[in-house]
């Protein structure tokens, strides 16, 4: 049995079918032999018309126009016309080029003409009995007809647009696809680069994105060694995917890219085999190289291998690579500077307590010791990393608020009288009020201000009881007293270690927060006796200088 392949119907022609079936206009569909065919649903008329020898004939006549000239109303005989709507605008050849639909029009003008007898005829019907059928339906006129084709050449015209617009759409849409993974790894960049992360994993996430957009088999970022600056980055080798040799040896040939000349600076697509520099062929067949660097002083190097994928590594990669790339030193930029700020806020704050120190003879570097402790208990209590830091700080100005105090009530060898004491009291608040207006110090103010409280709720300023108490006051509280028993003071002389932990632990949930505590006693104090030692070799120095 024969088949016969019609036209499949894409979106386009489904939408333009639909539509003619609500008009009751009859289609016609033609095979690649040529043979019409009526779709869906029609009248007894028209398949007596489609299916006659005329219309064959008529079809083959008119094939050139009717397949080539969209919109187009060809008359095949009086009452009896098509109209060729295509849906596709593709250029084909006249040889390859598809039938298009064909909208079938017939007037009233076909009922009383001789065509109808002889399509009658041809296939053995009563042609009376046909005429009187459709007599019954009734039949447009030719100047209904001359309009209806009309409305179809403009339908098929909206039909085409349609089509051509959502080409477009279609090409846009796979622009827009294949930019999202770039635009995606641009916000990534972006929102992740913040200079308080850790910046081993910025580059690291940083190589293992790109590595995914541009489709390489590895990347490796290589910073330079010799530029203070980077601090513990430098001379660091990051990398992404698998590649063929050590980190040392990519450094090695970062190194050497970067010795180029100026000239080079650019994004470079370097053939390995041919490339100045020896051994690179063992690395990859082709690698992708571009600089960073920050008003010509070199940073690092970016190296790429190899896409995946068995391609060519091309202009886009490139100037990806190279846009992304100075993501990476705007990033390590920030970083120094951030370290520079952090340096010079760090010397500041040591310079204030070094001041407040200064003050009393006796208590040498005494906030430094307590920052020292809180730091180690901070960690040890299992607080993150940035948080036991804002400790940190918060010990190493917790004693600001003495700069308030008179000096001769500090160095008082004897008992302080109550109004002494009042005044001694008064240093956490003081502090506080210091502080407050630095936007960089306002997380330390509870630290500050209530490293004097007490777990039972008989301490000062506030008076504050158990886990009311800012955690920050509780751990300096711990490292406070601490320092204090064990250290030299006007009105007595240090107590050992072991004395110290003794009254620290009696004084747990009296004094001190008990889970603290428990954790305070089983701190390593190696550290902390270094620093004693320091701090009497200084005020050695100082006596006698």
């Amino acid at each position: 049995m024969n088949q016969t392949t019609l036209l499949a119907p894409d979106q386009s022609t489904g939408r333009l079918l639909e539509r003619l079936e609500r008009l009751r206009v009859a289609v016609v569909m033609v095979d690649g032999q040529g043979r019409p065919r009526l779709h869906g649903s029609a009248g007894r008329l028209e398949e007596v018309i489609v299916q006659s020898p005329q219309f064959q004939t008529a079809l083959t006549q008119a094939s050139g126009t009717l397949r080539h000239e969209s919109g187009r109303r060809v008359e095949f005989w009086p009452g009896t016309s098509v109209v060729a709507l295509h849906t596709s605008r593709r250029r084909e050849s006249p040889q390859r080029q598809g039938w298009p639909l064909l909208a079938l029009l017939l007037s009233d003008t076909l009922l009383h003409g001789e065509h109808l007898i002889l399509a009658c005829t041809s296939q053995g019907l009563d042609s009376r009995a046909i005429v009187s059928e459709a007599a019954e339906l009734g039949l447009p006129s030719d100047r209904e007809v001359e309009r209806l084709a009309s409305l179809l050449g403009w339908m098929q015209q909206d039909a085409l647009e349609v089509v051509r617009r959502c080409g477009e759409i279609q090409t846009l849409s796979q622009q827009l696809g294949d930019s999202y993974e770039e635009l995606s790894l641009v916000y990534k960049f972006s929102s992740n680069m913040t200079v308080n992360q850790q910046p081993g994993a910025f580059f690291e996430n940083a190589c293992a994105e790109l590595l995914a957009v541009v489709g390489l088999r590895w990347l490796a970022l290589c910073l330079v060694d010799h530029e203070p600056r980077l601090g513990m980055l430098a001379g660091k080798v990051f990398q992404a995917g698998t590649s063929p040799c050590p980190a040392s040896r990519l450094h090695e040939v970062g190194r050497r890219f970067l010795e180029r000349p100026a000239a080079a600076h650019r994004p470079i697509i370097e053939d390995t085999h041919a490339a100045e520099i020896p051994g690179l062929a063992d690395l990859a067949r082709e690698m992708l190289v571009i600089r960073l660097e920050r008003d010509g002083r070199p940073m690092g190097v970016l190296l790429g291998a190899d896409k995946a994928d068995g391609s060519h590594i091309g202009s886009t990669d490139a100037k990806l690579c190279d846009a992304l790339a100075s993501s990476l030193v705007i990033f390590l930029e920030n970083f120094m500077l951030f370290g520079d700020m952090q340096s010079m806020f760090m010397g500041t704050l040591h310079a204030l307590t070094s001041a407040i120190d200064a003050k009393d003879s006796y208590t040498h570097g005494h906030s430094e010791r307590v920052a020292f402790l809180t730091r180690a208990l901070a960690r040890a209590a299992g607080l993150d990393e940035n948080t036991t830091e804002r400790a940190y700080l918060a010990a190493l100005v917790h004693d600001v608020g003495k700069i308030g105090v008179p000096e001769h009530v500090l160095c008082k060898p004897g008992t302080l009288s109550d109004e002494e004491f009042r005044l001694i009291k008064l240093h956490p608040e003081i502090g506080a009020r210091i502080i407050q207006d630095i936007p960089q110090m306002k997380d330390l103010i509870p630290g500050v201000l209530y490293h004097h409280e007490r777990w039972d709720g008989l301490g000062y300023p506030r008076g504050f009881k158990g886990q009311h108490i800012p955690l920050l006051g509780r751990i300096i509280a711990l490292a406070d007293s601490f320092d204090a028993m064990s250290s030299n003071r006007s009105y007595r002389p240090s107590m050992t270690h072991d004395q110290v932990l003794r009254e620290i632990h009696r004084c747990s949930a009296t004094q001190f927060d008990p889970d603290l505590t428990e954790v305070f006693m089983g701190l390593d104090f190696t550290g902390y006796y270094q620093l004693i030692e320091k701090h009497q070799a200084q005020e050695r120095v100082r006596k006698t200088g």
